[in-house]
């Protein structure tokens, strides 16, 4: 396998009408790249396989990406929530950055026509989106963003003698961050196989792997340096509503997952589930993000339980804002044993108990302000407390998302304004050779499997 990946660019270049790997529009790029920024042969950890290129007979007409070095990697992200996005109380939380509005334009006009095309000229349903509406990072990354505050919340949780106390301060780890769930542009689907390895600045590690691609699902584990707590468990997203956006202009993302907080001092192991995120504005008008729903919190052992509410689903959020939350720490006497943790709808006139007395506490406050509990605040958005930034660590395994072409070459276009375009065009074929990759990866699988 090595030797194929050490082949030359050429050798994945047919004479006899292959099937070129282009972007979804003509490029008028002329430009040649910068000699520091690619390399004649592919890298040692490149997931590409020039062999199944050959057998598919793609032709590639796009440079190997020089790995990016350490400092690339740690560029951090100056931009501001507020700066990005204005509260709408009708919508939600709508972006204003009008570049980052241009790229999402005309998304789903272009998808139309590629199926279309797809369907005309080889009955296959085939669809690449195109690069311009991504970041240069994998959703592997993205998650991490909502469990940035674990060094604060979860350690204070970790360090807590009172299991209600740690209770709260799980809810606040989970809700502190939510606010990251309005980012625009999209993340990298991770290949399967694929994997992140960061750590925050306290040396606690994050380790994630794509463990399936149908569903999509992601594994992980956050271990705190200092033995406090431990933070596993796995993502499963899904998109619903995608053959009703024509009427409705938004979709639902939905995290399924089962999400698990080990406690050392107090032995609780708390488990949790997220809300849905409403992405609308699809088709026209304005795109903004929102959360629906409810998140369940579970420490069954203790017979602990929490509920919390967004966007006017409960009678408490009728006149209130969408971003507003309500919600009760309570005791639970769990009679049937757990089957499926993802909740997608609960009782809402059953949910919380008549008895005051089983009652421990009230959330209230907003995931885009501050989070409280029974009038004391635990998060502020403005109380001056940053996030801990997440570094990728050096030295990582092979799998890493840092080493996909794709994810380098939009990074690179990002790093040097010069190269903007070209370097763009660069990523958007090696996504669709990566794809192409992909689906004969799933083919061979499937192949294996109905030999079984």
């Amino acid at each position: 396998m090595e030797s194929d990946k050490k082949q030359n660019i050429n050798s994945t270049t047919s004479e006899k009408g292959g099937k070129e790997v282009t972007s979804h529009t003509e490029s008028n790029v002329k430009d040649t790249p910068n000699e520091k920024h690619y390399e004649k042969n592919i890298h040692p950890r490149s997931y590409f396989n020039l062999s199944t290129i050959v057998l598919k007979n793609v032709q590639l007409k796009s440079p190997f990406p020089l790995e990016l070095s350490y400092e690339e990697l740690i560029v951090k992200n100056t931009s501001d929530f507020t700066n990005d996005f204005f509260i709408n109380e009708k919508e939600g939380v709508c972006c204003k950055d009008e570049e980052v509005v241009k790229k999402q334009s005309g998304i789903f006009t272009e998808m139309a026509k590629q199926l279309t095309k797809g369907i005309l000229s080889s009955g296959t349903i085939s669809i690449s989106l195109p690069i311009r509406i991504f970041e240069p990072r994998s959703m592997l990354e993205r998650y991490a963003d909502w469990w940035c505050y674990a060094p604060i919340y979860l350690k204070k949780a970790g360090q807590s003698k009172d299991k209600i106390e740690a209770f709260k301060q799980v809810i606040t780890f989970t809700l502190s961050a939510m606010f990251f769930s309005t980012g625009q542009m999209k993340p990298f689907n991770p290949l399967l196989g694929e994997t992140f390895e960061g750590e925050f600045d306290d040396k606690t590690k994050i380790y994630m792997e794509q463990t399936s691609h149908t569903p999509c699902i992601s594994n992980f584990l956050i271990s705190d340096s200092e033995g406090f707590y431990k933070f596993y468990g796995h993502c499963d997203i899904n998109v619903e509503g995608v053959m009703k956006i024509l009427f409705n202009n938004y979709i639902f993302m939905v995290q399924k997952g089962k999400h698990n907080v080990y406690l050392k001092t107090t032995g609780q192991t708390i488990s949790f589930h997220y809300p849905k995120v409403i992405l609308g504005g699809m088709i026209y008008g304005k795109r903004y993000v929102l959360l629906d729903g409810h998140m369940k919190f579970e420490d069954r052992e203790n017979n602990l339980k929490a509920v919390v509410y967004f966007n006017k689903s409960h009678k408490n959020l009728k006149n209130r804002r969408f971003h507003d939350i309500y919600g009760q720490i309570f005791h639970c006497q769990y009679k049937d044993k757990e089957k499926n943790f993802y909740e997608e709808k609960i009782s809402k006139s059953s949910t919380f108990p008549t008895d005051n007395k089983l009652i421990y506490s009230q959330i209230t406050g907003s995931w885009l302000e501050n989070i409280v509990f029974d009038n004391e605040i635990y998060w502020s958005m403005y109380g001056g407390q940053n996030p801990p930034q997440i570094h990728p660590v050096k030295g990582t395994i092979p799998s890493d998302c840092r080493y996909r072409e794709d994810l380098i070459w939009l990074k690179r276009s990002l790093l040097c304004s010069e190269y903007n375009k070209l370097y763009e065009e660069y990523a958007q074929r090696w996504k669709v050779a990566l794809e192409i990759q992909q689906r004969h990866d799933r083919g061979l699988r499937e192949a294996g499997k109905n030999k079984k």
